[in-house]
């Protein structure tokens, strides 16, 4: 059961991170730069609110895709895999529904 869990939080974390990376860089950007980093908006929490439910939805349907090692493997290495995994599907979708407008 340990496994399962491991792996959707690897999938979980993965998906969040590859949805909120765009947006830090670009303020880590504008901050080198001397430029005016954003202010906090309220919409901001909206889009953030979005942005978690769709990551939520994409780990629950990349998880039964992904196959957890039943062998006694590491944990370490099935956070890693799973990590891995939903990045790139992320990442995919991201590319397919996103980037392609």
């Amino acid at each position: 059961m340990e496994r399962i869990l491991v792996a959707f939080a690897g999938v979980l974390l993965a998906v969040v991170m590859r949805t909120m990376l765009p947006y830090v860089e670009k303020v880590r950007k504008a901050a080198e730069k001397g430029e005016s980093v954003p202010v906090w908006s309220p919409r901001y929490l909206v889009t953030g609110f979005c942005a978690l439910f769709t990551s939520l939805v994409i780990a629950v349907l990349a998880f039964p895709t992904i196959t957890v090692p039943a062998e006694p493997t590491s944990l370490f290495y099935v956070f890693i895999a799973s990590f891995g995994y939903g990045w790139g599907f992320n990442d995919a979708y991201n590319k397919i529904l996103v980037d392609w407008r």
